[in-house]
């Protein structure tokens, strides 16, 4: 046994590790096929779809390119169809546009995985917001043609004039205006909203094509969206200054500004408008001295001491009325003297006394008195020159007029040759009355396809303030005063500059005098110093119609404002004041701003200059030093076109400014920039 055992142990041991190592590999080797088979097989499927994906992408993307660019060709279409007038077949054209970019956009939702590879979402983005705005528009615009094609829809015939058009069909159209409010404000929305759309893409990582498509939608969404911001004031401020159902009865203001006063010019011609319907019921013009003389003298308001001192008026007048350069107040005023100077002349014609009009002639009557003034319209003669550019020569008591000589006729007119015609004074400003109705027939008679002319026009003098407007209703005055047609005196947060001219009795010698207003801004020490030069220049010569320049000079400037220095002021011209003494400069506080006033005469081919130097209130030099940036507002005042040179040192260099220096005055602490003073400028700048 012992033995035995011995032997079993001298007998080699098994080696275990070998056992089942051949079934191992080959299971392994099984799995992996398995996995490998699995993988690939997944794969197959991915790339399989992938490559379906793609290619259904692949045509979206490509169906709704094709889609937006015939989109574009039926918008292009439209035009044309729209320049013909054929409305109904431009509106059609823009409806299917508007149904191609529907289809694009939903091809393009479909589009989801690729949305989240970075730079393919961009892209995709941004073609979303194009088609978004292109549904926005495409909208609208069908609304608006087919609103269009409505309200035009009796004006079609070619010859037709404004003249043509019955009362009745005139009101019907005003009453179509009117009904478009809700609609119109619908398409605002719609336009802001694209506009949004359009903004939110962003400028950079954009592939350079989508860019280029994007560019000019990025430039003229802005300008439809300030188009149809300002049209839509228009819908109620036209039906009812035009007398929608309701006769409106306007004081008619004719001011010279060859003669410059605060709001335009000297009111030498008055008159009664009325319209009803859109038609001009009544337009009867006068001399306004007619119903001046006599009543000025009874009611015996003080005029402000300016004009008594250098017109020698103590008792103001409705000629005079317009001092205030704030045209509301002015023309509240007007209503104001209007009312009292008719109700004098009632008065004395009760009595049994005479009127006594320009130079003590005996007038047998006045323009009809007219209680219910609804408003005040006060225009320049500035207006007449681009009607008549429209209408061609215009023959009015024998006299041609044209766009270039109008002015000069009319004062010649008025001025001398009524005495040789022996026409009597006061009837000598009878050929503005001849002019405006000749005018008048002209332009009535335009066809119709000229009114867009003669609203440019119109909106062009409003904006450039040779027309100026006023009602007594406070929702269109509001109105009026958001489309910047009031003339009023701006309040505002940041700085704040007008310059303000009276002509004192020197005759109408504004036509010849050159002015420029230089503002400059720097600091010192602690103190923001504000400095105004007005620089004048009279061209003129001594004749019937001009002289030296006599004028009353106001400048307002923010509230708080303190006069540190002046310099230019005049006690009165050489021939009243021998010695040349220095004047006073006069301070105070209106309309929310400090004022400071001078007066300054100017012989013929001489040059003076008015300095007003200031400090600005504490509000202004925190804009610069707290809230990094500044705002100056220079109001234009009517009637005139002076140059503005700004050199506005802040001691803070400068990220961005508008409107934009010349090049070469970028990278710099100040701000330097010349402008022509043809209506109310905004300055902005921003600091780094």
């Amino acid at each position: 046994m012992y033995e035995d055992k011995q032997n079993l142990n001298a007998l080699p041991s098994p080696d275990y590790t070998q056992i089942g190592e051949k079934p191992k590999k080959r299971r392994a080797k099984k799995i992996i096929i398995i996995i490998s088979v699995i993988i690939l097989a997944l794969l197959i499927i991915i790339i399989s779809g992938a490559v379906i994906l793609g290619l259904t992408y692949y045509n979206n993307i490509q169906q709704a390119y094709q889609l937006s660019f015939s989109a574009k060709a039926d918008l292009e279409a439209s035009l044309h169809k729209i320049m013909n007038r054929d409305f109904k077949a431009g509106a059609d054209l823009i409806k299917n546009a508007n149904t191609k970019f529907g289809q694009a956009k939903n091809l393009l939702d479909q589009v989801v995985i690729v949305r989240r590879i970075p730079y393919l979402s961009v892209q995709l983005k941004a073609v979303d917001n194009v088609l978004l705005a292109g549904l926005k528009l495409t909208e609208s615009g069908q609304q608006v043609v087919l609103l269009i094609d409505d309200i035009t829809s009796p004006l079609r015939n070619e010859s037709i004039s404004y003249a043509t058009i019955t009362e009745e069909q005139k009101r019907m159209i005003l009453h179509k205006i009117v009904a478009s409010e809700s609609l119109l404000y619908e398409v605002k929305k719609n336009i802001d909203e694209a506009d949004a759309a359009i903004a939110a893409i962003p400028e950079e990582k954009l592939v350079s094509q989508l860019r280029d498509g994007i560019s000019p939608l990025r430039e003229y969404l802005p300008k439809i969206k300030i188009l149809i911001d300002n049209s839509l004031p228009l819908l109620k401020i036209i039906p009812k200054v035009a007398g929608f159902d309701q006769e409106r009865a306007y004081l008619f203001l004719l001011q010279n500004n060859s003669e410059l006063r605060p709001t335009g010019g000297f009111i030498g011609t008055y008159g009664i408008l009325k319209l009803g319907n859109g038609e001009i019921k009544e337009f009867d013009t006068d001399n306004i001295y007619n119903l001046d003389r006599s009543s000025q003298h009874v009611i015996k308001e003080q005029s402000p001491w300016p004009i008594e001192k250098y017109l020698e008026q103590k008792d103001w007048a409705l000629r005079d009325i317009n001092w205030a350069p704030d045209f509301p107040t002015t023309a509240g005023k007007t209503i104001e003297m209007y009312d009292k100077e008719n109700k004098a002349i009632a008065d004395l014609i009760k009595s049994g006394q005479p009127i006594i009009g320009e130079k003590g002639t005996v007038i047998d009557q006045v323009i009809p008195y007219e209680k219910d003034i609804f408003g005040v319209i006060a225009v320049t003669p500035e207006i007449l020159g681009g009607l008549l550019k429209l209408t061609g020569p215009v023959v009015a008591s024998d006299m041609v007029f044209t766009d270039s000589n109008y002015q000069e006729q009319l004062e010649l007119m008025v001025g001398k040759l009524y005495q040789e015609l022996d026409i009597p004074i006061s009837q000598r400003k009878g050929i503005i009355k001849q002019l405006a109705d000749q005018i008048k027939v002209k332009l009535l008679t335009l066809p119709l396809s000229k009114l867009p002319d003669v609203l440019d026009i119109a909106f062009a003098a409003m904006d450039q303030k040779q027309v100026l407007l006023y009602v007594k209703d406070p929702e269109v005055q509001q109105l009026i005063f958001e489309r910047g047609w009031a003339g009023e005196i701006k309040q505002v947060d940041g700085d704040y500059l007008i310059v303000v001219d009276s002509n004192m009795a020197s005759l109408k010698t504004d036509q010849f005098v050159k002015r420029n207003i230089n503002y400059s801004l720097s600091w010192r020490d602690d103190d923001l110093i504000g400095r105004v030069e007005i620089n004048y220049q009279n061209n003129a010569d001594f004749t019937w119609k001009s002289t030296r320049l006599r004028t009353y000079t106001r400048v307002y400037v923010p509230l708080g404002s303190e006069l540190i220095n002046s310099s230019g002021a005049m006690e009165n011209d050489k021939i009243k004041d021998p010695q040349m003494q220095a004047g006073q400069v006069e301070s105070g506080s209106e309309f929310d701003k400090t004022y400071f006033g001078a007066f300054i005469s100017i012989e013929p081919h001489e040059k003076g200059t008015l300095v007003f130097e200031y400090k600005l209130p504490s509000k202004i030099k925190d804009q610069i030093r707290i809230n990094n940036g500044y705002k100056l507002l220079v109001q234009k005042q009517p009637g005139v076109m002076p140059d503005l040179t700004l050199d506005l040192r802040f001691g803070k260099n400068i990220k961005s400014a508008n409107p934009a220096e010349p090049e070469k005055e970028w990278f710099n602490n100040s701000y330097n920039n010349n402008l022509a003073l043809d209506k109310d400028k905004d300055i902005i700048v921003n600091f780094k």
